[in-house]
């Protein structure tokens, strides 16, 4: 008998997969020694990323007019900083991701079989893709680090030291400092999918607010589902507030990653690593629609609870009641975004759609002042 995947499954499994991420917060009763451990874990994870970081900005120093090492580094940058930078964001954001993460642990603990059964549809409609996506994921990721030992490269790509490295045991050392890199390049891709859950969360407890505000019977019932509603609403927000500078950062990593990946792919290069470099550009495309579908959720349901409240049976309430209800249906008219102002609209699958449009034409007008500088036959 297959066994079913709940939603404490799945946070067990993201718990366990992004460790290097560092996006998985302490527990809220989390000992000193917990947070001294936790803190110079995360210290390490971004000292490693950016040891890295500083032999691929030398390497860029020394060879700065070659264009095809400038795609092919530019791609590996916009991973590897992925890693600092992330790291900072989910530890900048750890005391409310905590606060969050306690919380929706609590709901999922307490649910009723229909709030369950709702968890579960939203799991069945996502396994699919993320068990694909994550797969993909892993490909990518393998690939990059057993590519240097079937290409005739160095590892990962022609990264320059001001030592050699060639003997043994420093060239074995930087090259499972390499993989190390690339591993953790990987865990932070896959950490969109811990801010995917976030959202398909808040998405699901929208829709579970939207059936009891229709099978509302009573002014008591009624005043629960609006205080509920408002809870609800803070709780979204503070998702929201954590997530969106991660999920901006996703996507400005992503669109560099894309670009030179594509360039890459697109130059006179051997087939074996333009292989390598579309499945980066193809993963970072994945990335962005990971929060993207979830995001578009959250919008649609937080707008949905002012036509179910409607649809309830307001008419027989009290003034005081159905003023309430106005006021619910008029906050549904803005619904739970994630953005940034002046820097992240709406994240939406609107957004996603006008991304892949700005991303291929900046993939173009590199391409064509390549071409022009350097008369590349592409």
């Amino acid at each position: 008998m297959t066994e079913i995947l709940t939603l404490e499954k799945v946070l067990a499994f993201l718990k366990v997969d992004l460790t290097f991420a560092c996006c998985w917060p302490l527990p809220v009763k989390a000992t000193k020694s917990q947070k001294i451990r936790d803190k110079i874990f995360r210290s390490c994870c971004c000292l490693n990323g950016m040891l890295m970081l500083i032999s691929l900005f030398y390497t860029l120093s020394l060879e700065h007019d070659n264009k095809f090492l400038l795609m092919k580094v530019g791609c590996e940058l916009s991973a590897f900083l992925q890693v600092p930078i992330q790291i900072t964001l989910f530890t900048l954001q750890s005391n409310r991701l905590q606060v969050i993460i306690y919380e929706m642990e609590n709901y999922i603990q307490q649910a009723n079989a229909e709030e369950k059964n709702i968890f579960q549809k939203y799991i069945d409609k996502c396994k699919l893709f993320y068990g694909i996506t994550l797969s993909w994921i892993t490909i990518t990721a393998v690939a990059m680090v057993f590519g240097p030992l079937l290409l005739p490269q160095s590892f990962p790509i022609e990264v320059e030291y001001p030592f050699y490295v060639g003997q043994q045991p420093l060239k074995t050392v930087i090259y499972l400092h390499h993989a190390m890199v690339i591993y953790q390049s990987y865990v932070q891709v896959c950490s969109n999918v811990f801010v995917a859950v976030l959202l398909w969360f808040v998405a699901a407890r929208f829709e579970i607010l939207s059936n009891e505000f229709r099978k509302v019977t009573s002014s008591s019932e009624f005043k629960i589902c609006i205080q509920l509603h408002q809870q609800l609403l803070r709780y979204a927000k503070d998702v929201t507030l954590a997530i969106r500078y991660i999920t901006l950062s996703s996507i400005g990593f992503s669109t560099v990653a894309v670009v030179f990946s594509g360039l890459t792919f697109l130059s006179r290069q051997p087939l074996t690593v333009k292989t390598q470099f579309l499945t980066v550009g193809a993963s970072a495309l994945v990335e962005v629609f990971v929060c993207a579908w979830p995001a578009d959720y959250v919008l649609n349901m937080s707008n949905k609870v002012g036509q179910a409240a409607y649809e309830s049976l307001w008419y027989k309430k009290k003034i005081s009641l159905q003023k309430d209800l106005l006021y619910i249906v008029l906050r549904c008219q803005q619904p739970v975004t994630v953005t940034v102002p002046c820097m992240l609209p709406t994240l939406s699958l609107n957004y996603y759609a006008s991304y892949l449009s700005t991303t291929f034409s900046y993939l173009t007008t590199f391409r064509i002042i390549f071409d022009v500088e350097d008369g590349l036959e592409i």
